[in-house]
């Protein structure tokens, strides 16, 4: 088999072709499998160095960005695309770790809020510089045009919104 991506997926599309199936989107759903698994693999790798997965980044993130809003489970399950148990498990590891602080909400007994506290914030700071400086997707964006990186962004925003709209909350991975 070749080694280069675009041959390979050409290799692919032209096999199942001869077969009679539709391989219009073959491109498309190929090459973004396989970007979206070669990213998480560089930033997992780039969080690992510094104690964190990407999920945790994640979560710190939205902790950081809704402040304060206090936060169903469910909700930040949904959001961040995990079950309710890993996203317990995750809360429960970060908060031992002195990353984020837990307490139940004063409006509704059903939620609670996250804090990030200052080892939180000195932890996600140290992994976004970490992904800016070491990613090697950025390597590759930032030599794209300004032009190409405006279309990318609205091709997937769009891709990204829809998807977002029609993906079953139940069935959302655990990563």
């Amino acid at each position: 088999m070749n080694d280069r991506p675009v041959e390979q997926q050409e290799i692919a599309s032209a096999f199942y072709a001869a077969l009679g199936v539709d391989v219009s989107y073959f491109p498309a759903i190929w090459h973004t499998y396989k970007v979206g698994q070669l990213l998480m693999a560089d930033l997992d790798r780039i969080c690992r160095g510094l104690g964190l997965s990407m999920a945790d980044v994640h979560l710190l993130g939205v902790v950081r960005i809704d402040a304060d809003t206090p936060l169903r489970a469910t909700d930040l399950a949904q959001t961040l695309h995990v079950s309710d148990a890993v996203l317990s498990t995750r809360i429960a590891r970060l908060q031992n770790e002195g990353l984020i602080a837990r307490a139940p909400s004063l409006d509704d007994r059903r939620a609670f809020t996250l804090t990030l506290e200052l080892a939180g914030a000195t932890a996600l700071d140290a992994a976004i510089d970490a992904i800016n400086q070491q990613a090697t997707f950025l390597k590759r964006y930032r030599r794209l045009s300004e032009a190409d990186r405006a279309h990318l962004a609205r091709i997937m925003g769009e891709l990204h919104n829809g998807l977002d709209r029609d993906f079953v909350s139940t069935a959302r991975g655990d990563a």
